[in-house]
């Protein structure tokens, strides 16, 4: 395999060396990539090898800017431990995983919506009670004038104080309820596209806001990027739940869950990271 000085490094060393120390890592791998690929059967789920040449030639690209001066690609791969048949394995888990969870996503958990804040002034509680009713005054008398016939996005540029929505008419980008605050999701659900609600208190501001679209409602490009950003949001718990439900053994290194093991030196201690999600 090598040698040093005319001394051979034989292929039994290497063999032995990589085992004893790759092989916690590579096992788990190959778990994850199983546990992967038995769900994927499961629920019929398939790519193709053209899907996978495609990904790999991609991250082939990027990973060409990275290689030093000097040295082929093929071996910066391999010393970075990720040889072709690696990242070859490793794409196609990904695509199974980004499939699965896709079939997941509940465009309606997207949502477009304006607003018009008003802020309560104040830098305490006590300064924000008494600044209270001059905030929700101000507020209904916005909502008055939008029930009476003006454009919402004209009630905004006229009383908003939210200084990021209010040159946009209050709009806001594409929301997943599931990361909103309660308080603003629970109105949203409630509400049909193209309903105002009535001014409401909500992180020291009062707000009317207005329901625009769900993503059932948005156009073909805009939904794939609500299905690409629900995976990315989604992908690392999915996978977490397939390894919590699967029955594995590993008689290499025992699973180790950092959501339920103790960390060292007491409750108050720093917790080890979470368990990685296949990357891309």
């Amino acid at each position: 395999m090598a040698t040093v000085n005319g001394e051979p490094i034989r292929a039994r060393e290497l063999i032995q060396a990589s085992y004893e120390w790759f092989a916690a890592t590579a096992i788990e791998e190959l778990i994850l990539e199983r546990v992967i690929e038995q769900e994927a059967r499961a629920q019929r789920v398939t790519v193709s090898n053209a899907e996978v040449e495609a990904r790999y030639k991609q991250q082939l690209q990027n990973a060409e800017s990275q290689v030093p001066p000097g040295m082929s690609l093929d071996d910066f791969l391999k010393r970075n431990q990720f040889p072709p048949s690696r990242l070859f394995a490793r794409i196609r888990s990904q695509l199974l995983v980004e499939k699965l969870v896709e079939r997941q996503v509940n465009l309606d958990d997207f949502v477009e919506y304006s607003q018009l804040v008003i802020r309560i002034q104040g830098n305490t509680p006590e300064q924000q009670e008494e600044n209270t009713p001059a905030a929700e005054a101000k507020a209904q008398e916005a909502y008055q004038k939008i029930k009476e016939g003006l454009d919402f996005a004209e009630a905004v540029k006229e009383y908003s104080e939210d200084p990021f929505s209010k040159d946009r008419g209050g709009k806001m980008n594409w929301q997943n309820l599931n990361f909103i605050v309660p308080d603003l999701r629970q109105k949203l659900q409630a509400m049909q596209p193209g309903e105002i609600s009535e001014p409401f208190k909500m992180m020291g501001s009062i707000v009317i806001i207005r329901k625009e679209r769900t993503g059932s409602q948005a156009s073909p490009e805009e939904q794939q990027e609500l299905r690409e950003q629900a995976v990315r949001l989604q992908i690392g718990e999915y996978v977490r739940q397939l390894q919590a439900k699967a029955k594995i053994t590993n008689t290499i290194v025992q699973p180790f869950d950092p959501t339920t093991a103790a960390p060292p030196g007491g409750p108050n201690a720093p917790r080890p990271p979470a368990a990685r999600p296949v990357p891309r």
